[in-house]
């Protein structure tokens, strides 16, 4: 009777052991097989296209919240996920992103450059796989974006945009995040990014806009008329920008001509804007040998809005 037991405790024992190393082989079954799974750009129709984009863009892409593509099976049965193998994605969230928005912003006639005229932000704050139950996966993507100017100055304040797809196959992971990813950038307001982006009919359409010099103004773009003349005629015609603003630099008196001066130009004073151009003033000198020296101011604001600076200087002889 004792052998019977022994025995039977010695099967019991085996059974155990074949229990236990059974359990850990399932354990380590989730993690034994590796997928490679890239990361898709995709090329579906862009919305709408932009004409007379004369502004350049530089792109600047982060992912702070997203560095990793992040994997969501939390849903399904433990059982389920043990025999599912470990996803890894590639690119990188932000090279993918960054070759997606370039490639989605080019298709919508944006000029992309290092060295644009305005920076477009665009922040991933999510790029998530998640598992609704075994037939289903949703791709979800949600980005920040914001437009700044040359100057870093806000011109689109930063705003949110999203997507969520429904995919029935593990298969199309890489091409389904990249279509959401193209779906988030379908709901960005493309509209105000662009009309920041081109030049203004009028300087008061883009109050803030600041020459710099590179001419993507309306003030640079804004042709104002000179006619100025004096009795007796054949006087020296000198201009200067007397300033109140910092901004904008009080300069020294420029020759342009002899009266009857008569000519047609655009300002490039840098610096200036048309909301602080009723600061800025331009002094135009008469100078002829043998008479008083003249000076007349002209607000530059009034002169912006006349398109027009004119003025008569009557001579008076120095005795």
């Amino acid at each position: 009777m004792k052998r019977v037991i022994c025995v039977s405790g010695i099967f019991l024992t085996l059974a155990m052991a074949g229990l236990i190393t059974s359990c850990m082989s399932v354990q380590n079954l989730k993690g034994t097989k590796t997928v490679e799974v890239p990361l898709v750009v995709s090329s579906q129709s862009v919305p709408t296209t932009y004409r007379n984009l004369e502004k350049t863009v530089r792109l600047n892409v982060t992912s702070t919240g997203a560095e990793n593509v992040i994997y969501d099976d939390a849903n399904l049965p433990k059982s389920t996920r043990l025999f599912l193998p470990q996803y890894v994605f590639i690119p990188s969230v932000r090279e993918f992103a960054t070759d997606a928005t370039t490639s989605y912003m080019q298709r919508m006639r944006f000029d992309i450059t290092p060295n644009g005229d305005y920076r477009f932000d665009v922040d991933v704050k999510t790029f998530k796989i998640e598992w609704k139950d075994k037939k289903s996966v949703e791709c979800k993507v949600v980005i920040n974006y914001k437009l700044l100017d040359g100057a870093g100055q806000t011109v689109v304040p930063s705003s949110t945009a999203s997507s969520r797809i429904l995919l029935a196959s593990a298969e199309q992971f890489g091409i389904g995040l990249g279509r959401a990813y193209a779906e988030a950038l379908n709901n960005v307001n493309w509209d105000r990014v662009a009309k920041c982006l081109m030049i203004a009919n009028t300087p008061k359409q883009e109050a803030n806009a600041q020459v710099r010099g590179a001419g993507d103004t309306a003030l640079e773009h804004t042709v104002i008329r000179w006619y100025i003349t004096s009795a007796p005629q054949g006087a020296d015609v000198s201009w200067r920008v007397i300033s109140s603003t910092p901004d904008v630099s009080n300069t020294n008196s420029c020759f342009v001509g002899s009266t009857p001066y008569e000519t047609t130009e655009s300002f490039d004073i840098k610096g200036m804007t048309y909301n602080n151009s009723g600061n800025v003033q331009i002094e135009v000198s008469c100078e002829k040998p043998g008479y008083i020296t003249q000076r007349k101011r002209f607000n530059l604001r009034q002169a912006i809005d006349q398109k027009e600076i004119s003025a008569k200087f009557n001579l008076i002889k120095d005795e």
